[in-house]
């Protein structure tokens, strides 16, 4: 278990008893969806990391052929608005959650369950990625040769 998720998992399951230990019916994927909540929930960029999630969630279609760094953090930089040194900021802050991080390596989730909890509106409730609001917000941003003439800068 990496620091940053045991600190997590002691402020979510605080004192000696889990919560399955009187409740045999709680299943890995509730405590799993606890977890996300709060790391997601307790961080000052909770909107921001929710539409940059929403941008890696639909850049993994993109063939790489097409756009080869389709959720790097330069390039959802550019399609949110946002400052590259802050996306950076928080793909650093949320690294066990996402691999990836360097200018040109794509974001990618590391975890299925964490894909899944994101794409499921009953488990992920407020947290929950709309798929085609991040699209729609692909399809406003500025061209996508645009931008990718800007990371060959």
């Amino acid at each position: 278990m990496t620091p940053l998720f045991q600190s997590v998992f002691s402020q979510v399951f605080p004192g000696p008893l889990m919560p399955w230990s009187n409740n045999p019916s709680l299943k890995l994927q509730d405590m799993y969806d606890q977890v996300y909540s709060h790391l997601i929930s307790s961080s000052q960029h909770r909107n921001t990391i929710l539409q940059i999630l929403g941008q890696v969630i639909i850049a993994k279609d993109i063939p790489p052929r097409v756009n080869p760094t389709a959720s790097s953090p330069k390039q959802i930089a550019a399609i949110l608005g946002l400052e590259y040194d802050l996306v950076m900021e928080i793909v650093t802050e949320f690294r066990s959650l996402l691999a990836g991080g360097n200018e040109n390596t794509n974001i990618k989730i590391r975890q299925t369950s964490f894909l899944e909890f994101l794409l499921d509106s009953s488990r992920s409730q407020e947290l929950y990625i709309d798929v085609d609001a991040a699209l729609h917000i692909l399809q406003h941003a500025p061209t996508l040769r645009t931008i990718v003439e800007t990371e060959r800068m």
